[in-house]
């Protein structure tokens, strides 16, 4: 099958699924199985291959961030049941105030969140975000919409962030140069992308179409349904759920970077074993403040919130992996060969391609830094410049094949309309601005 065709039936395929979702208002779940084996039929994968590519991707996306997402989600609601999101809600107001609660969200997700897996930060970020939003006013849009932007800039382009630390490796840029330019491009496009976000929100959010009446948040009940404790325990100490995981995955990130590997700290930080000891240490202080029944029902409302969440999140997967296996990515890595364009503007364009195509932001920004790195040699421009620009390029137009897009959804009590205005829009916008800012620093560098 030509590559024309190829892309025409991914388009199709995606605006379709868009469209029945949206505007028909069909099951997410139900349309993104159908249209993942659509795809794989209309491109040419066969009966047989295409249903093994929805079931593997499927299976494989659980087999990442299943059990992450599913101990993330009932840590959550524990925390709501012992009063810990309130009285971090109320910490946190305290500091930075209503006005500064969306820059202050987003730089915290950006800076200081590289080194946490990116669904870990989320499902712990998430229900923080949605008290902000309930006390304060400010709006989900805005809060949902710095989380989105902070946490894709850390993972994109902060040391130690993932995607940013293979990038570097991918075009041989130095960590401390990386670290020099990336952090404050992060910074500008996270405070910048916050500001314009926000901006727009106040024009088109519209709460009965973009706000789920499915309250699918991890933040487990309310304030006013919360129980009251029978005892009361010191705010760090209620927090070590939270601490100790953070801590556990920040020490395995610093052995990895030193080449240390293996042994009790590489078991301790893996994001499973770090969130597992959280939550039972989360058992053990409800159970102490308020009551073993209490404990239960907290456990069974994140329970099945979760179930909505990897449902959600693993037909994505499918989509995902049938979208890998039509081959689309090498049609356009293709571009690099075939254009005359700048390094930055072909970096960006070529990443941004992969984004919408594939879904993921890490795979899109790697992707692009590789196809890049046989040439660096008889390029002038400054690979970490390029590497910024790919990352900037790999934010843009997250949608339905990025599974990242359905967790937001359900654990922001979004509608579908809603994430792409909150999840979509947000990063995009961020996006726009990286690229800015890049070919801004270019005419010096």
């Amino acid at each position: 099958m030509s590559d024309a065709l190829i892309l025409m039936h991914t388009a199709f395929a995606v605006v379709g699924i868009v469209l029945l979702i949206v505007v028909a208002r069909i099951n997410p779940v139900i349309i993104l199985v159908v249209g993942s084996l659509y795809l794989g039929l209309a491109t040419g994968l066969g009966f047989d291959t295409t249903t093994t590519a929805v079931a593997q991707g499927f299976g494989d996306l659980m087999a990442d961030v299943g059990l992450i997402i599913g101990f993330g989600v009932l840590l959550g609601s524990l925390l709501s049941t012992t009063g810990a999101l309130q009285r971090i809600v109320e910490l946190f107001l305290r500091v930075c105030g209503r006005e500064k609660s969306p820059y202050v969200l987003g730089l915290t997700s950006g800076v200081v969140f590289p080194s946490i897996y990116f669904d870990v930060a989320l499902v712990m970020l998430a229900p923080i975000a949605r008290s902000v939003a309930a006390r304060t006013g400010v709006g989900i849009a805005s809060l949902g919409g710095s989380l989105a932007i902070g946490l894709e800039a850390g993972l994109l382009m902060v040391l130690p962030g993932a995607a940013a630390l293979a990038g570097a490796g991918a075009l041989g840029v130095p960590l401390g140069t990386m670290l020099l330019f990336g952090l404050p491009v992060a910074i500008v496009c996270i405070v910048v992308g916050i500001f314009l976000h926000s901006a727009l929100m106040r024009r088109t959010w519209r709460p009965a179409k973009d706000e789920s009446t499915f309250n699918g948040g991890v933040d487990g009940m309310t304030m006013a349904e919360a129980e009251q404790p029978r005892r009361n325990l010191v705010l760090p100490v209620v927090l070590l759920p939270i601490l100790v995981p953070l801590a556990l995955i920040v020490t395995g990130t610093v052995a990895d970077t030193a080449g240390v590997s293996g042994g009790p700290v590489a078991f301790l930080s893996n994001p499973i074993v770090a969130l597992l000891i959280g939550l039972l240490l989360a058992c053990g202080i409800t159970v102490y403040m308020l009551s073993r029944d209490a404990l239960e029902k907290s456990l069974s409302k994140g329970a099945a919130t979760s179930g909505t969440i990897l449902l959600f999140t693993g037909v994505a997967g499918s989509l995902g992996e049938v979208i890998s296996r039509t081959g689309i990515g090498d049609i356009i890595s293709g571009l690099f060969t075939a254009s005359s364009l700048s390094p930055l503007l072909l970096a960006w364009i070529v990443a941004a391609l992969l984004r919408l195509a594939q879904g993921s932001g890490s795979v899109a920004a790697i992707t692009a830094a590789t196809l890049l790195a046989p040439v660096m040699g008889g390029l002038d421009t400054a690979a970490v410049l390029v590497l910024l620009a790919a990352a900037a390029g790999a934010s843009f137009g997250g949608h339905v094949s990025d599974n990242t897009f359905w967790m937001f959804r359900t654990l922001l009590g979004l509608s579908t309309r809603g994430t792409f205005q909150v999840y979509t829009l947000s990063q995009s916008i961020m996006s726009v601005v990286g690229l800015v800012v890049v070919l801004g620093l270019s005419v010096f560098a």
